[in-house]
């Protein structure tokens, strides 16, 4: 009974801290205090998301911050997730885009309209260190004590919290269908985001540092970036 009751906090945490998340950028643009076409708009949604789980991690104590994946780790630490990073997001860019071809240049969601500069500022660095801090520090930590619970696959041993925290970060990329996205273009985003869950969850808790997790999200961004315009130079 204890850890579905861990599990359903973990839910209810992501569904307040997303809703507030966009909410308030959405009340704030509506009264004027932000402006909808400004540089930093996109900006807000994801500083909310990482204040709101950092808050939720205070308040469980300073002295539980490691157990949030809040400490520091070493560059060896590093070797392994970004390999796994790399080699994974290229090879997953292309079998989706072989799959979907149309999802090539294909403008999806609120990031559809950004510049380069807002692309790698909202989407490599802030996107991937807020949706980070949130499901593989908050809810991964919360989750924890169900870690004796794994599936495993050859050598590669996924624990309860890597898989619910990743499907969660999957499942809440359903909201691009009522920013009117088509279905099958959602579900390539949906299934792309658990499989990036999965790897930055599995080397959040082998290294025990959220610092890896965040490498791997902006990396797999990056390739994903990369791949799409290499893609496009090729069957232009």
């Amino acid at each position: 009974m204890i850890y579905a009751w861990k599990i359903v906090v973990a839910l209810l945490a992501v569904m307040v801290i997303f809703s507030l998340s966009s909410m308030i950028p959405a009340m704030l643009q509506s009264s004027g205090l932000i402006a909808p076409g400004s540089f930093f708009t996109p900006v807000w949604t994801h500083l909310l998301m990482a204040l709101f789980s950092f808050l939720i991690i205070i308040l469980h104590g300073t002295g539980k911050f490691a157990d949030f994946g809040l400490r520091s780790c070493t560059l060896n630490d590093f070797r392994a997730p970004l390999l796994w990073a790399l080699i994974g997001g290229v090879f997953i860019q292309f079998i989706l885009y072989l799959i979907v071809p149309s999802f090539i240049g294909k403008p999806v969601g609120p990031s559809a309209d950004y510049s380069l500069l807002q692309t790698i500022l909202f989407v490599w660095i802030l996107a991937s260190f807020a949706e980070e801090i949130l499901f593989r520090g908050l809810i991964q930590g919360l989750l924890s004590p169900l870690s004796h619970w794994r599936f495993s696959m050859g050598a590669i041993s996924l624990s309860m919290p890597v898989i619910i925290a990743a499907l969660l970060f999957g499942l809440v990329h359903l909201g691009l269908l009522t920013m009117k996205v088509e279905a099958k273009y959602v579900l390539v985003i949906v299934a792309g985001a658990v499989v990036v869950g999965l790897v930055a969850g599995f080397f959040r808790e082998k290294t025990g540092s959220l610092w890896p997790a965040v490498a791997v999200h902006a990396l797999f961004n990056i390739t994903g970036s990369g791949v799409e315009s290499l893609l496009k130079v090729i069957l232009k």
